[in-house]
């Protein structure tokens, strides 16, 4: 295993309260835009395909893996990191057959059939309950609910973006049903009790928090033209403070996070956590919310195992109605619809995609370059839209998967440069995906 490239510095944010330990690191998510070519297809496994354009814009085409000097040899390697959690087993005997007679120019096909057999959904359902930290069942809450829908998209080829829009939860069977929190309305994985016990916190900031992160790759605090903040005068006081002056809540000032600059993150974290304002700590909707601070528990807490509300206001405190990205919303499935159409949801699935199949922690994640998620992003638009012209829900896993992992630059991460390259050399495709050099175990490194 060659040498892996690590060359990007993370940006550290201020510390604001959230109600528990940091269990994120701060990272921003990639905004911009990049145009990039259409991926080629491949009509069989006995042709395969290569990465490159399809000369149908009468562009030049891109070279293949193969062209690009990767051995059959660095093929078998690559794909044997990845398969067992990609498709949970070792290569089988036809996948050595199509490197033996194709070498790196079958890396292609064979991910694309990867994503259309049964193991990939399980390897899906696999990442979802990593990410939302939620499986098997408990006191009579079913655990599975996310990882099911997630299965059941990437069985049938939906859109990712479903994960949030879906207005339905899946029994272990696939069939659609109602979700569990008993809300009069549905927003995929975030209306499931096992989302909303498992980020259960004061003031509902580790529900907001994980939301952010996960499908947005966003930490507090945000650009402000992205996420404006709301007027300090309507929060509780505690959340208004700028200064160690301005903080007048001795709780604040003595034992949470910084104790002072809290409306720095929480003039944006008060939008998001609200949308959870109905929610008790076990994932019931309750109608009868107040958002207001029980004066008997601890702060952040309001009566009857339900959270407080950042806004002061009585009247304002219960509703679900907020703002996200600068959008008016009523509840989550407004919220769940804008977050999936937002500038940096589809470059998020994408460093989801990578971290679940390098077996990366969410902090070793936070080095991969930017530029690279913006890439696979588009790449994965631009395949969905070729297989799916009249879809409008985006990309779907298998979309995700396939540009992530035949992308030449996470290639040259995890084999190295391809014969007759200098390992070393400074160039575009050696900087673009940078794991952390504590990964190498898991590459295949001795």
């Amino acid at each position: 295993m060659n040498r892996l490239l690590a060359t990007l510095t993370a940006l550290t944010l201020g510390a604001c309260y959230d109600g528990a330990a940091a269990d994120e690191i701060a990272s921003t998510g990639a905004t911009t835009t990049t145009t990039t070519t259409e991926p080629g297809t491949t009509t069989s496994p006995d042709e395969p395909g290569t990465t490159g354009t399809t000369g149908t814009t009468g562009e030049p085409e891109e070279p293949g893996l193969g062209e690009l000097g990767y051995t059959p040899e660095d093929a078998r390697e690559y794909l044997a990191v990845i398969a067992p959690l990609v498709v949970g087993r070792l290569l089988d005997a036809e996948e050595d057959n199509l490197i033996y007679h194709f070498g790196a120019e079958a890396i292609v096909p064979i991910v694309e059939s990867w994503v259309t057999r049964p193991a990939f959904a399980e390897s899906v359902r696999m990442l979802m309950q990593v990410k939302l930290a939620a499986s098997g069942n408990k006191d009579g809450v079913d655990f599975e609910l996310p990882g099911n829908l997630a299965a059941h998209l990437a069985r049938n080829d939906r859109p990712y973006s479903e994960l949030l829009t879906a207005g339905y939860c899946v029994d272990p069977v696939g069939a659609a049903i109602p979700c569990d929190t008993g809300a009069p309305y549905q927003a995929g994985v975030l209306t499931t009790r096992a989302y909303l016990m498992a980020t259960a916190s004061r003031f509902n900031l580790r529900r907001a928090r994980r939301m952010m992160f996960i499908f947005s790759c966003s930490t507090y605090p945000m650009d402000e033209v992205l996420q404006p903040r709301v007027n300090k005068q309507d929060l509780i006081p505690m959340f208004r403070a700028l200064t160690p002056e301005e903080q007048t809540v001795p709780e604040a000032q003595s034992g949470f996070g910084n104790g002072h600059g809290c409306y720095t993150c929480h003039g944006q974290f008060s939008a998001h956590a609200q949308l959870f304002v109905r929610f008790s700590q076990d994932g019931i909707w309750r109608p009868d919310a107040t958002g207001l601070q029980d004066p008997e528990a601890e702060l952040g807490r309001s009566t009857d195992g339900l959270y407080a509300s950042h806004f002061v206001s009585p009247i304002a405190a219960p509703q679900e109605v907020s703002q996200l990205f600068n959008e008016p919303v009523n509840t989550l499935v407004d919220a769940a619809r804008v977050l999936a159409g937002g500038p940096n949801f589809v470059t998020c699935a994408a460093r989801n995609v990578l971290e679940y199949s390098f077996g990366m922690s969410e902090t070793e994640a936070l080095l991969i370059e930017p530029a690279l998620l913006v890439d696979l992003a588009e790449q994965a638009r631009i395949r969905d839209a070729r297989l799916r012209p009249e879809a409008t829900g985006g990309p779907t896993f298998g979309d995700l998967f396939v540009v992530a992992l035949t992308h030449p630059r996470v290639l040259r991460a995890v084999i190295g440069a391809p014969l007759g390259e200098d390992d070393d050399a400074d160039d575009e495709q050696a900087a673009l995906f940078v794991p952390s050099l504590s990964l190498a175990p898991a590459f295949g490194a001795p």
